[in-house]
């Protein structure tokens, strides 16, 4: 054989490099894109991290929000329920307020054990003092209450310049011993309207270092005791102050 290469295997040969040069850069350009892929793998890896990220962080906002809206509807039902209750009340009130009326309208119509002008010449505490049992039992818990206290003004007040007065505190001692428990210090401030009201111009409601207290002017306590005595007829018609 001869030692050189013959012309068609040198050919052949250098085809065949031609045809490795070729895989090989073929082969750089894939591992090329590869290391591409991977970089954008990466990357989309990375977004895929912080969309779920954001998705998380979205959802607990939602959440958040879902309960911050959850607790204003229960504050609105509860809202709504708070002037529901005051409308009723309301409504109650007035109704209260008419029954009262019906009965003292009921009670001017009744006899009387007493002339009117005997009646009308009293103030309206000390009608209240000077009624029948009759019309006492339709007088409500507070005015019952202001009557009783009016009843022992003069036991129960303290002297002063201006007459007599009595505090929240001793209201309350009084409505403890009829009633055999404390009062709530709404019934005693009620109580103490009552007498203010009822006494007209003899009596005022003031307030001084932060206590309530009801003056009653001298005049006042003797028409009270007055109207309290065994000689005093009982009234069962019933003077409509609040119109006057």
């Amino acid at each position: 054989m001869s030692a050189t290469t013959s012309p068609a295997l040198a050919d052949e040969l250098e085809t065949l490099k031609s045809r490795i040069d070729a895989l090989e850069t073929k082969n750089d350009q894939l591992e090329a894109r590869v290391d591409e892929l991977e970089t954008e793998n990466q990357e989309l890896q990375a977004r895929v991290d912080t969309l779920e990220a954001d998705t998380d962080q979205l959802e607990a906002t939602v959440d958040d929000q879902a309960k911050t809206i959850e607790s204003h509807q229960a504050d609105l039902a509860e809202s709504k329920a708070r002037v529901r209750k005051l409308e009723t009340n309301y409504e109650s009130a007035q109704e209260h307020r008419k029954r009262l009326q019906q009965q003292f309208h009921e009670l001017t119509t009744d006899d009387v054990a007493t002339s009117d002008d005997d009646v009308t010449s009293l103030s309206p505490l000390q009608q209240v003092v000077a009624f029948s049992k009759e019309a006492v039992e339709k007088l409500t818990p507070n005015e019952k209450r202001a009557r009783y206290v009016a009843k022992g003004i003069s036991d129960y007040a303290t002297k002063v310049p201006a007459g007599y007065t009595i505090d929240s505190s001793t209201i309350s001692t009084v409505l403890r011993s009829k009633d055999g428990e404390s009062p709530h210090t709404e019934t005693v401030s009620r109580v103490m309207e009552f007498l203010n009201r009822f006494g007209k111009d003899e009596t005022k409601l003031v307030k001084r270092r932060g206590t309530k207290r009801v003056v009653f002017t001298e005049q006042a306590v003797a028409d009270l005791e007055s109207a309290t005595s065994e000689d005093t007829r009982s009234i069962t018609d019933v003077v409509m102050w609040w119109r006057q």
